[in-house]
């Protein structure tokens, strides 16, 4: 189809850019333009109506705007319009297109460039990238306008909207985020600057006055957030490497809330090698209050404790502190928890008249307890390693069973009257490491 007539709906920079564009590379198509900024003049600007009518329309809205232009367009539009969408986030405008324009021809692209970038390079926009995700054209039509983009120097490139909102999140939106958060802390450019602080300057600047685009591709990217957590996760442990070296000390300490051979334990040393930590030290604070008041005091550099069991429920004991102290959350993981009953040895199951065990424990066996210790007593305890701690100090009844780890009755010699007594296969308790 040739293109006699192009519509630009939308006149921020990206629209005004994309007029320029036109009005260079291809001098004989006639440009309409609408805005809600401009009144028609017919020279530039145009009713709703006339613009969408015709021959191909760029949508260069806000990513918010985006539906409620698309539905305004699509109702003067004729049936062989060309829809194109330049948003800079792809799994939002996809389905849209797909649910809003279905059989009608469209393409979903994403220029990785802008005014700024245009005129850094004095109008050369060789190697210029224009993502392609996807569209409804024939495959000749298609092609063409491949070839014909090329010619002028740009690159198309084709990439999966999931794909292309996964590697926007660590590229265009890092940067942004990058760029905000230098811009408002105040840094700006010295007379003793190095070379890589001027080129963070040059993306700082080159993104700083975006605000709207970074709170909209925030908005309705999927994997902004996960970006962000990564960030703060990163920050935290460059920040603890600089405390340790300030300290002389090469070792993360680690404040858990639980005894020797806790789940705390566990979870601790779960993130200490997903993390790859290597050398760290373990303090054995018992409560999630105790863990919390020792980070913000800096006697440890980061907390494990936990805060949630699938079948136990909130773990009660972390709500206070955590509305106490103030800290930051690096990493909120999941470990499973396999419960064991266990005594000292010489005493056999006849001898059990109580089992004791952190509350969480008791509500994650209730099923197995009710069916197989009816008759016996059911004791809370601050933790689970140390209720077995101090059954094997002799500071708890020889008549008293408790649940704890594997590890708990190894650590404290143990005997183990039954494993895996929870009621659910997958015990999974959620836990968080927390830094200042």
């Amino acid at each position: 189809m040739e293109i006699r007539t192009v519509g630009i709906v939308g006149y921020g920079a990206f629209g005004a850019l994309a007029n320029t564009l036109i009005q260079r590379f291809a001098p004989g198509i006639k440009v309409l333009v609408y805005t809600k900024g401009k009144k028609p003049d017919g020279r530039t600007f145009f009713p709703l109506k006339k613009v969408s009518a015709s021959d191909t329309v760029l949508l260069t809205v806000p990513i918010s705007a985006f539906e409620e232009t698309l539905k305004s367009v699509l109702r003067f539009a004729r049936k062989d319009t060309l829809i194109v969408d330049v948003s800079t986030v792809k799994v939002h405008t996809v389905g849209l297109l797909k649910k809003l324009a279905k059989g009608r021809r469209y393409i979903a692209t994403h220029p990785v460039w802008g005014p700024e970038s245009y005129e850094k390079r004095s109008g050369d926009v060789t190697g210029f990238r224009i993502i392609v995700s996807t569209h409804t054209l024939s495959k000749g039509e298609y092609e063409i306008a491949k070839q014909n983009f090329s010619s002028l120097g740009f690159d198309v490139v084709e990439v999966n909207a999931g794909a292309h909102d996964k590697h926007l999140a660590e590229t265009l939106f890092l940067t942004h985020f990058i760029g905000q958060v230098v811009a408002r802390a105040g840094f700006v450019r010295t007379q003793v600057d190095t070379v890589s602080f001027g080129y963070l300057m040059d993306a700082v600047e080159s993104v700083k006055n975006d605000e709207a685009l970074f709170r909209d591709v925030f908005r309705f990217n999927p994997y902004c957030r996960e970006v962000l957590a990564r960030v703060a996760l990163a920050r935290g442990e460059v920040q603890t490497m600089l405390e340790n070296d300030a300290r002389g000390k090469g070792s993360l300490r680690i404040g858990i809330s639980g005894a020797k051979g806790s789940f705390s334990e566990e979870a601790a040393r779960t993130y200490a090698k997903r993390h790859r930590i290597k050398a760290f030290e373990l303090a054995y604070l018992i409560s999630v209050e105790n863990v919390l008041a020792a980070l913000s005091k800096g006697e440890v550099d980061l907390g494990i404790f936990p805060m949630q069991n699938s079948t136990g429920g909130i773990v009660t004991e972390a709500v206070v502190p955590m509305s106490k102290y103030d800290f930051k959350i690096r990493k909120v993981f999941d470990i499973d928890i396999k419960q064991n009953l266990m005594v000292r040895k010489g005493v056999s199951a006849k001898g059990v008249k109580t089992i004791i065990s952190h509350e969480q424990a008791l509500k994650q066996c209730k099923t197995y307890l009710k069916r197989e210790w009816s008759k016996a007593t059911l004791k809370p305890y601050e933790d689970t390693a140390k209720a077995a701690e101090d059954l094997a100090k002799g500071k708890l009844s020889k008549t008293a069973a408790v649940i704890a780890s594997r590890t708990a009755a190894q650590v404290y010699k143990l005997k183990i009257l039954a494993g895996g007594i929870q009621d659910l296969k997958t015990n999974f308790t959620t836990f968080i490491a927390a830094s200042r």
